[in-house]
């Protein structure tokens, strides 16, 4: 039971950064501290922000993203792009209507969607742009193929085709699935980083350095390292920024530094949230986050459907 616990941890935490950096998304770490001060409470996101209407514990994309990769993994007994990429059409019918429905979607995955609605194939519906929006969903993967790193690396990297077809965007995928399934084993977080960077320099050596490079600013102040990783939506800044939080905090502080950490503050904690999630379990996230997150029956169902079907894989 210690297992499911952890792919609860990952998939709760990961849900738990992303609603906790919602409201900060897109503004700098100066302009966080000055409006916000330290983001340690869960929030609404504030009038006149492009989540302007989203409450305190709602999640945007990131999760919404996540949670459909894993369901679509439970319903195939393993990863299907075909069920993956219809499971992403049909979400993407829902705010291509309702454009309230539409909670943060980047322009990469909101073009390739819109491409998969009209009948292209996923193999031909991505784009060679290098954002985070499939490293942030990834972390499924490394749940449950994390009994062997060669299979999470290559369904990381083909979750990652009907959006994202760049290398590094696809490298940072590869990134947070292997870490994930490191981390659930309770490998050290400096063989977590390390493990990472190794598999994901196989498809993009300049993602694997800059992996090693952020969590080598160990020493610094967390303001002036993730400066210098950097923070936007790009793959090899935000999931690298993820990392440097995942190795040089405790849980709680890791996602208050990254939601403060200016710029895709979700991305950055959901990452980071599914990294502690999947070593330490649920116990590390406080009460007072988990108790307005929303969607928790749906976020434990596709924990527990994971668990169950990694656990006959293992038999």
């Amino acid at each position: 039971m210690q297992l499911l616990d952890r792919f609860r941890g990952c998939l709760l935490g990961g849900a738990a950064g992303d609603a906790l950096g919602m409201p900060t998304e897109g503004y700098t770490a100066q302009e966080i501290r000055s409006r916000f001060g330290p983001i340690r409470e869960m929030m609404a996101a504030p009038e006149g922000h492009f989540h302007s209407g989203l409450k305190a514990g709602q999640f945007t994309d990131d999760t919404e993203e996540t949670l459909l990769l894993a369901e679509s993994l439970t319903e195939s007994c393993g990863f299907s792009a075909e069920r993956f990429a219809e499971r992403l059409a049909s979400w993407g019918s829902n705010w291509t209507l309702d454009e309230r429905q539409n909670r943060g979607v980047g322009f990469v995955t909101r073009s390739a969607v819109e491409s998969l609605i009209a009948g292209t194939g996923w193999q031909q519906s991505g784009l060679s742009i290098s954002t985070c929006g499939s490293a942030m969903r990834a972390a499924p993967i490394g749940l449950l193929y994390h009994f062997d790193l060669t299979m999470a690396r290559s369904y990381a990297d083909l979750q990652s085709l009907p959006t994202h077809i760049s290398l590094a965007a696809r490298a940072a995928s590869v990134a947070v699935a292997v870490g994930v399934a490191l981390a659930l084993h309770g490998f050290s977080k400096e063989a977590v980083v390390q493990g990472a960077a190794s598999w994901s320099s196989r498809l993009d050596g300049d993602f694997g350095d800059k992996l090693l490079y952020a969590c080598s600013l160990r020493d610094l102040p967390a303001g002036e390292a993730l400066e210098l990783i950097r923070t936007s939506p790009l793959a090899i800044e935000t999931v690298p920024a993820a990392f440097y939080c995942y190795q040089n905090f405790d849980a709680e502080e890791g996602l208050i530094t990254a939601a403060g950490g200016g710029g895709d503050t979700d991305s950055i904690a959901s990452i980071a949230g599914s990294l502690f999630g999947a070593s330490q379990g649920v116990s590390w996230i406080p009460r007072r986050w988990l108790e307005p997150l929303e969607g928790k029956d749906r976020i434990e169902d596709a924990a527990r459907g994971l668990w169950q079907l990694s656990a006959s894989f293992c038999r």
